[in-house]
């Protein structure tokens, strides 16, 4: 004959060590989790600036050119460059360069050619600009830095953001964009002219040059369409500019800020800790640390004959 024999239940005590056991770890856990995965977001967001750095560079080698910075177009002979902020041209046959900036120029060079393709194939001007505004409304996984909590959203318009910026230069002077960069673009005053960058004007030297930077879009996700320029995926370093983005102090420099800042959308920064991703000339990427944003405003140039070591 079987007997039953009792047993006794953990008691409230035993219960609450364990708990407080299991949080400690749980408390001790986290970071190290963390870490790993702001190590994988960087070292994706890394990647994605290689990817821009090999279509920027088969684009200078199927055109003899780096990607111009804004929209353009030829009528009549005259060449009329865009100003701030220009999407596009009103303009029929729309081409790769009366539209966009310079990541719409290489869309074809990083696989999505299927992007501008509507665009180009427009046969009025009213087709031009609802095509535009799809494009613009497309989101792609290379254009944001997956560190960058504001990238994964679209603004009101529904417009597509992204991380990373074109350097224009660092000798920007109030009202217009810099002109020794890569990225240079043209003021109003040289916009009856289409004057391209190319790997020969980088007398600097590629390793010695910053080629695009990350900057996460504003906060209000107004600045940093991908699909535009002024201050949307250009900017220069130091950033002078004071007429685009409401509050740069017309010397912003690649320094730390936050995500909630309207006024962050002013200069180069990063969701990263300590420092952000920059792509050089040469096609590589380099993170730089914010106690090196002199080297950057040196870097930023691509012939000034500035003597740049980052450590």
């Amino acid at each position: 004959m079987r007997t039953r024999t009792s047993r006794q239940g953990f008691t409230l005590i035993e219960l609450l060590v364990v708990i407080a056991i299991i949080a400690i770890l749980i408390g001790l856990l986290l970071p190290a989790v963390q870490k790993v995965r702001e190590s994988a977001a960087r070292m994706s967001c890394t990647n994605n600036l290689k990817q821009w750095g090999l279509a920027v560079h088969n684009y200078h080698d199927t055109k003899g050119e780096f990607p111009a910075p804004r929209a353009w177009v030829t009528v009549s002979g005259t060449t009329y460059v865009g100003g701030y902020t220009t999407g596009y041209w009103i303009y029929v046959p729309a081409t790769d360069q009366s539209v966009g900036g310079w990541m719409t120029r290489c869309l074809p060079f990083v696989e999505q050619d299927n992007i501008l393709r509507p665009v180009t194939s427009s046969t009025s001007t009213a087709q031009v600009t609802t095509e535009f505004n799809k494009m613009l409304n497309t989101r792609v996984k290379i254009f944001s830095c997956p560190s960058d909590s504001l990238a994964t959203g679209a603004a009101a318009s529904g417009a597509a953001v992204t991380s990373y910026l074109g350097v224009t230069g660092n000798d920007e002077r109030e009202g217009s964009d810099a002109t020794n960069g890569v990225f240079a673009v043209y003021t109003w005053a040289q916009s009856s002219s289409h004057r391209p960058t190319k790997m020969t004007s980088i007398t600097d030297g590629t390793s010695n040059t910053v080629m695009v930077g990350e900057r996460p879009p504003s906060s209000d996700l107004y600045w940093g369409w991908w699909a535009y320029s002024d201050s949307d995926n250009i900017l220069a370093h130091p950033n002078r500019e004071t007429y685009t983005v409401s509050g740069c102090n017309g010397n912003e420099v690649f320094r730390q800020d936050r995500p909630s800042n309207a006024r962050a959308a002013c200069h180069y920064w990063s969701m990263h800790v300590g420092g952000g991703n920059w792509l050089l000339a040469d096609g590589s990427v380099r993170f730089i640390t914010y106690n090196n944003a002199g080297i950057i405003s040196q870097m930023a140039s691509m012939n000034g004959g500035e003597i740049a070591s980052l450590p």
